[in-house]
């Protein structure tokens, strides 16, 4: 799966910049696998098969990605004089309306019916400038509800077992712009109205056959039908979702969309 957050963002500004002219930036999130279902490894859960087999190839079923969001701040090149210290901060763009529109925290809910979907964090004005890289926080909620204490929570089936995955970690996230394709390495701002989103690579996270963790692995060491993931080690997989996390960190980027 991938989810998208918006993060700080490093930039190197050309001398043309002009960091009194702004562009509206909509930032969202997102979660996805390479074939866009909510199935990993290809094949869904099989009826017959009661019991986990221990192979890698077992099917990932994903029925819920949520997480909580605050802090997002996008940073320009520091090296840039120019831009960083004569001009951007003056700039209105980092108004306390615009501190408030960053700061969360903001809870997003990255599937709905068993789809992923993308959904808008917020939307602010940036000065035009050219940025690599978004940073977040994911931090545990303190709002009543099913992510109470909880910074990340993703549920679904491992085969046939249902298995809940859950962090209370504060984890800081820098999001880089898609590094498959160097032409999108960066977002360069220019006054037009720009859509971005910060994206989870998830096949990368909970696929075992592409570097991710073996959640076949996982038990359910109570007894109690669900497989739980967590870090109080209620199951006893505290192993596994620090793994899980540290992944999360790794494989986070952040993309423009024109769509």
């Amino acid at each position: 799966m991938t989810i998208v957050i918006s993060i700080g963002l490093f930039s190197r500004c050309s001398k043309s910049a002009d960091p009194s002219v702004t562009s509206s930036i909509s930032l969202k999130m997102s979660a996805s696998t390479s074939n866009g279902s909510n199935l990993i490894n290809g094949r869904a859960a099989s009826a017959s098969n009661s019991r986990l087999s221990g192979s890698a190839t077992a099917g990932i079923t994903i029925t819920d990605v949520k997480v909580n969001v605050r802090d997002i701040k996008f940073d320009f090149d520091k090296g840039d004089r120019h831009f960083h210290e004569a001009e951007f901060k003056k700039d209105s763009a980092y108004s306390g309306d615009n501190d408030a529109k960053l700061k969360g925290p903001f809870l997003v809910d990255l599937m709905s019916a068993g789809t992923f979907v993308d959904q808008v964090i917020t939307s602010v004005n940036l000065p035009n400038a050219k940025y690599e890289q978004v940073r977040f926080k994911l931090v545990p909620d303190s709002v009543a509800g099913d992510m109470l204490g909880k910074s990340i929570l993703i549920t679904g089936k491992i085969d046939t077992i249902p298995f809940i995955f859950w962090h209370k970690r504060n984890v800081n996230f820098g999001a880089k712009f898609n590094d498959h394709n160097p032409t999108d390495s960066t977002l360069n701002t220019t006054g037009t109205a720009v859509t971005m989103a910060i994206h989870f690579e998830l096949d990368k996270i909970l696929n075992a056959l592409n570097g991710g963790v073996n959640l076949t692995k996982a038990v359910d060491g109570n007894k109690d039908g669900v497989i739980t993931i967590d870090p109080n080690n209620d199951d006893g997989n505290k192993w596994l979702a620090d793994q899980i996390m540290a992944l999360l960190v790794r494989h986070a980027r952040c993309e423009r969309k024109d769509h």
